[in-house]
């Protein structure tokens, strides 16, 4: 992005940000954060904003507070990136507005209500105060709908095509653009035939710090490492890990081909076995309609499927 666009952006940031609770600085911060392609320091945000070390430190935790930002050590230092979850902020946020602005306000009333001896404004201040208490329970469900929309599949499943090498791995970053930053993320495919595929969308998210694993044909105990090696790229080695509490698991269109491939019951096990408390977001990758036609995009439940369309032409 140029300085000019950057200037623009920054600038309508901090617009935003007198309008809003958080506050010009903080949002200014927030666009710096976002608009870099790696997890920042935060003398790294005090050179991008001009912020002194005491704004941008007040600043950080506000955004953390409110969940638009999250943490996380590297090589001793703690570095930040946004949390593109805006539901999730969302709902933080609007309890924190709650909180500090609307409590507050209920507890003055409530405090200074038997001082009031005019009828008229007592009356007036009850009623706001029990329109101020409304808001709790409001609140409350909008932090569980939030949570329902976020954890359930209430979105369905998302379903991207795309053409050549270039949409392939671009659809496929973005697909998994909502996994935070070293995260765990588990590769399932057939033996040889989707290994390469698995190797190139390793490569494909290579900034984004995730441990990666590949499992061959849905057997957890089969769980090898994906590593960068230094002139040849991202490959699997010969290093056993564990699978289990991943953030995100993608199927490769292999398991569902006959001969090279696997039982769809075989991957739906397989993501149960290995998840935590929290269920791994499932991305299907396939070629040629490979999941349609095998009939896998109606047995397994995935949250993204990816199908790409290539050609051969011989000369």
């Amino acid at each position: 992005m140029s300085e000019e666009a950057w200037s623009e952006v920054q600038e309508s940031l901090g617009k935003i940000g007198k309008q809003w609770e958080l506050g010009e600085s903080v949002w200014r911060i927030w666009g710096c954060i976002l608009f870099k392609s790696c997890p920042v320091s935060q003398k790294e945000i005090e050179e991008g904003t001009g912020y002194s070390s005491g704004v941008v430190s007040i600043s950080l935790k506000k955004l953390k507070m409110a969940n638009m930002i999250k943490g996380i050590i590297m090589g001793g230092d703690t570095r930040y990136f946004v949390n593109t979850s805006l539901t999730d902020a969302f709902g933080t946020f609007s309890k924190l507005f709650f909180e500090d602005n609307i409590k507050p306000v209920i507890a003055l009333l409530s405090e200074n209500l038997d001082k009031i001896e005019d009828a008229k404004v007592k009356k007036a201040l009850c009623e706001l105060i029990n329109e101020c208490k409304k808001l709790n329970p409001v609140v409350l469900a909008l932090s569980k709908i939030i949570e329902d929309i976020n954890t359930s599949a209430i979105t369905g499943e998302e379903m991207r095509e795309g053409n050549g090498i270039v949409d392939f791995t671009g659809t496929f970053r973005n697909s998994i653009a909502d996994i935070k930053y070293g995260s765990k993320v588990v590769f399932t495919g057939s033996v040889a035939v989707c290994t390469p595929f698995i190797e190139l969308l390793a490569y494909t998210v290579r900034d984004r710090g995730f441990e990666m694993l590949y499992v061959p044909r849905a057997d957890a105990n089969e769980a090898r490492r994906i590593k960068e090696i230094e002139n040849i790229g991202y490959s699997v080695v010969d290093e056993k890990a564990d699978p289990k509490k991943p953030d995100a698991v993608v199927v490769l269109g292999g398991l569902a081909m006959p001969k090279f491939g696997c039982e769809p019951e075989d991957v739906t096990r397989l993501i149960e076995d290995i998840s935590g408390e929290k269920k791994p977001k499932v991305i299907g990758v396939g070629f040629m309609n490979t999941f349609e036609r095998a009939g896998w995009d109606k047995k397994l439940k995935f949250d993204t499927m990816i199908d790409t369309t290539m050609e051969g032409v011989a000369k």
